[in-house]
């Protein structure tokens, strides 16, 4: 059988939020309770049944953490503290929050678990390209020279941290950090985790397509569709999850045309350029959507049989969290985790 290819774009089967839709012959009714902010760089939807002024509560609390996250991760907004550490540690040891150290550590490991696959230092490669940025109808593509020089103002082993006065130093005088996925993925987490702590019982929230879930929908489990990346508004298949995250990474999400070429927004270390791995979406299921978030990137950078090879070895430590994940590569081949078998959809 023929399975149709599908741009990983999440769509929620749920009313209520931007790009969802209720099943057809779906007894699910529309969330009662919607909010949506901007920030992070994208649209922050987070939707319950419950209607109580507790509920409501409990987002205005979660939607106030989403807002120190971002004064401390964002890499674009001048006032964060990243931007500050970006502009100044080069040579320099700058103290940071315990947060943002956190934040740091957690993505040097996983940079360094990759192999670079998922590398928190390719801000400068970021900057350069400017993909869902007014700079790429600007500039076009950039020219060998510049991406040389912002493939060597990058690379993990150039970023210190010292946890004794939990400083950062760059080694790079051009090096930037930019947290995109991890940031997205830590605020997911952390507005679920205050929505849970204020009495919320069933939730979904949606950062940029980084779908997070609290409890189950009507005690069915909620119903995520992975859309067809090359035919956005189409799902090729659904997953049902339970207090779990779904991410995904696709080349379709932000991209530039140029010449005729299509460039997107997920970057290999390696090459400065956006990866080609033969992978056009990727996703990953895990309890925690900062993990999901870095995986699902990190899958897509390394190709499916690096990908597979490296999520049937890996441990986790110290989280050990149960991981599944779908790839969808160009010849429009389906990859899964072993045991996991979403719906597929013809």
């Amino acid at each position: 059988m023929r399975l149709k290819i599908v741009i990983l774009t999440v769509i929620l089967f749920l009313g209520g939020l931007s790009g969802c839709g209720i099943l057809n012959g779906s007894n699910e009714t529309p969330a009662s309770l919607s909010r949506t902010n901007f920030a992070l760089g994208t649209f922050v939807t987070v939707s319950t049944p419950d209607t109580s002024a507790m509920a409501a509560a409990a987002f205005d609390r979660a939607f106030e953490r989403l807002s120190e996250i971002e004064m401390i991760a964002s890499a674009k907004n001048a006032d964060s503290e990243l931007f500050y550490v970006n502009q100044n540690a080069f040579k320099n040891d700058i103290a940071v929050s315990e947060e943002l150290f956190f934040l740091l550590e957690t993505g040097l490991y996983y940079s360094s678990l990759t192999n670079g696959a998922f590398d928190i230092t390719l801000g400068s490669v970021v900057e350069l390209w400017g993909i869902g940025t007014n700079a790429e109808f600007v500039r076009g593509k950039p020219d060998e020279p510049e991406i040389s020089a912002a493939i060597e103002n990058s690379g993990y082993e150039h970023l210190v941290l010292n946890e004794n006065d939990r400083s950062v130093r760059f080694l790079r005088e051009g090096l930037r950090i930019d947290l995109g996925a991890l940031a997205k993925g830590y605020a997911a987490d952390e507005m679920k985790r205050i929505l849970v702590e204020n009495g919320v019982t069933s939730a979904i929230l949606d950062l940029g397509g980084d779908i997070h879930t609290i409890g189950n929908k009507n005690g069915a489990g909620w119903r995520i569709g992975i859309t067809d990346p090359r035919s956005p508004g189409e799902s090729c298949m659904v997953v049902r999850v339970f207090d779990k995250a779904v991410v995904t990474s696709g080349d379709y999400e932000r991209f530039l045309i140029h010449e005729g070429v299509r460039y997107h927004h997920i970057f290999d270390a390696r090459t400065g350029m956006p990866a080609d791995s033969g992978i056009i979406s990727a996703t990953a299921i895990a309890e925690s959507a900062m993990l999901a978030d870095t995986l699902s990137t990190a899958l897509f950078v390394m190709g499916a049989e690096r990908a597979i090879e490296f999520m049937r070895i890996i441990e986790i430590a110290p989280t050990r969290l149960e991981i599944d994940y779908v790839l969808i590569d160009s010849d429009m081949n389906f990859y899964y985790s072993e045991g996991f078998y979403p719906e597929l959809i013809e």
